[in-house]
């Protein structure tokens, strides 16, 4: 019965021994691995090299950044307020009251019709109060240089005239040719008329020679609608180129013309830049019609 019992004890330290050796083995095995981990972590960290170090004592200090005071916002006072001065009182004193009277009645008003325009008429200088008036300019070719300032002043003659009044132009020029607005004899001064006139005045030009006496007989024989002839012509030119002998019989044949034809007619005479017999012809023509003589230099 001993030998049980031996064999029980061997087989318990067979068991302890056993587990002592499991034991040693698995701390072996245990420390082996932590000290692999050790390793892997210590080879992993990054080596810090002289260079790296130099860049970073190199680098500026960061300066520190300004602090922000938030500053608390001033309310303005409010303006005084400006009120108006008042305004100084006025005194009226009270309003006089007349006495009552009695109603009168109220008599019909009339009014006076309004005066006529006159009828006025101004040609280089010279005025007229006429109704008909008739311009006979020369034309001829001794006019050249000139004719622009007579223009003007024949528009503006013209434009001057009311519709009441009658007028008509007429150019003498080369040999016996003659220009004249209209329809030959005397228009009213409508803006139509006015026109046409106007046109005529624009378009003709100096030319030929100087044959006024047939222009004057021309201008005594016109006529309005009503068949009466000029009150007032108006007589241009730079002269005549006659003699003695020429100058006076110019003279009586106008005044023969005048008195058959026309004569109660006012001859108003013009001289541009006119030679010494050739003024006297124009004074003449003039002072014989109860006229003016106008010298243009």
């Amino acid at each position: 019965m001993r030998e049980p019992a031996c064999k029980g004890k061997i087989r318990y330290g067979v068991l302890v021994i056993s587990l002592i050796i499991h034991a040693v083995a698995l701390g072996v095995f245990g420390f082996l691995k932590m000290s692999g981990r050790m390793t892997a972590s210590v080879s992993a960290r990054p080596s810090i090299t002289v260079q790296m170090i130099e860049k970073v004592i190199e680098q500026p200090v960061p300066k520190p950044k300004p602090k922000i005071v938030a500053v608390a916002k001033v309310e303005k006072e409010p303006e005084p307020e400006i009120k108006p001065e008042p305004k100084p009182l006025v005194v009226q004193e009270p309003l006089a009251v007349e006495p009552a009277q009695e109603p009168v009645e109220e008599a019909e008003v009339v009014l006076p019709e309004s005066a006529p325009a006159a009828n006025e008429v101004e040609f280089f200088g010279q005025k007229s109060i006429v109704q008909r008036v008739c311009y006979v300019v020369d034309c001829s070719g001794s006019m050249y240089g000139q004719m622009y300032r007579v223009k003007e002043q024949l528009k503006e003659s013209i434009m001057d005239l009311n519709s009441r009044q009658e007028f008509c132009v007429l150019f003498f020029m080369d040999g016996r040719e003659i220009l004249m607005t209209g329809s030959g004899r005397l228009e009213p001064a409508t803006v139509g008329v006015k026109s046409q006139a106007l046109q005529l005045i624009e378009r003709v030009r100096p030319a030929g020679s100087t044959d006024a006496a047939h222009a004057l007989e021309c201008a005594m024989r016109l006529r309005d609608r009503d068949k009466i002839g000029p009150e007032v012509i108006y007589f241009l030119t730079d002269g005549f180129s006659l003699d003695e002998d020429g100058s006076q019989l110019f003279i009586e044949k106008t005044e023969r013309l005048r008195k058959s034809l026309a004569p109660s007619t006012v001859l108003h005479t013009i001289g541009f830049w006119p030679q010494l017999r050739d003024q006297i012809m124009l004074e003449t023509l003039a002072r014989n019609t109860g006229g003016n003589y106008t010298e243009v230099k």
